[in-house]
C-alpha cells in the first residue's frame, strides 16, 4: 500500500505532496482533477479499509456442468447479452429499457475476491451506469465490450445462469490504435417474466487482483 505524505505549513493548512500531485497530473485522461485527487486517496490511503468479499466469488466453481435451455431461450439471452455490451459501448441509457428486473444485483469483484462495486436493484444500476456513461463522454474515449465464450445453463423453466468472457479496450482520441483495459468473467442470471428474459443477477469478475475504480 502506497502512503500519501501530507506537507503541514506554518499556517496549519494541509497541502498534497509532490508524490501524490505527480501520480494525479500523470492521469492525462482524466479531464477533472478532483476525480485524480479522489484516486490517490482511494489507493493510497494509510489506515488499510476492510475489503468486503465477492458474494459471487471467483473461487466458486461456477457452471462446471449445464443443461442447454430451449433453442428459442437461448437465442433470446444471447441476444440480451450482447443488447448489454452495445448499449454500454454506445453510452445510451436508453438501450437499457427491459433489460433489467427490477430487483436485479450487480456487482463488480477483483479476482482476488474482494467486492468494488454493489448495486442491489434496477435505479442503482442505471445510476452506476450512467455514471459509466457520463465518463467516456466526457473524457471522449471510445470503450469496445468484447463479449464471447458464452455458456448458458437452464436452472429450471425461469431461470437461466450463464457466464461469459468479456474484453473491453480503449480507443482514446489521441492516439491511433485502442489499448486494452481489461479481461473479466461475467457471471449471470436471467428471469423470465413471462413476456422476455431479463438479468436478475450480474458479477462481472475482473482477472486481475489489483482494479482502479473506473467506472465499469
Amino acid at each position: 500500500m502506497h502512503q500519501i505524505y501530507l506537507e503541514t505549513t506554518i499556517l496549519g493548512e494541509v497541502e498534497m505532496s509532490a508524490e501524490c500531485r505527480k501520480l494525479v497530473a500523470g492521469r492525462a485522461k482524466l479531464t477533472a482533477s478532483t476525480l485524480g485527487l479522489s484516486l490517490c486517496l482511494a489507493i493510497a490511503a494509510t489506515v488499510p479499509s476492510r475489503a468486503v468479499n465477492c458474494s459471487n466469488s471467483p473461487n466458486n466453481p461456477w457452471l462446471v456442468s449445464t443443461v442447454d435451455p430451449p433453442a428459442a431461450d437461448d437465442h433470446a439471452i444471447r441476444k440480451l447479452i450482447s443488447m448489454y455490451h452495445w448499449a454500454l459501448d454506445d453510452h445510451r441509457i436508453v438501450q437499457l429499457q427491459g433489460l433489467f428486473t427490477d430487483s436485479v444485483t450487480y456487482e463488480l469483484c477483483n479476482a482476488a475476491g474482494e467486492q468494488l462495486v454493489s448495486k442491489t436493484n434496477r435505479s442503482q444500476l442505471e445510476l452506476y451506469l450512467q455514471d459509466y456513461f457520463n465518463t467516456f463522454v466526457t473524457n471522449g474515449t471510445q470503450a469496445r465490450h468484447i463479449a464471447s465464450n458464452t455458456i448458458l445453463h437452464a436452472f429450471n423453466a425461469t431461470t437461466v445462469q450463464g457466464k461469459t468472457t468479456v474484453v473491453v479496450t480503449l480507443q482514446h482520441n489521441d492516439i491511433e490504435t485502442p489499448v486494452l483495459d481489461y479481461t473479466a468473467s461475467f457471471r449471470t442470471e436471467f428471469k423470465n417474466d413471462g413476456i422476455s428474459w431479463k438479468f436478475s443477477k450480474m458479477t462481472l469478475i475482473t482477472d486481475g487482483p489489483k482494479l482502479e475504480l473506473r467506472a465499469r
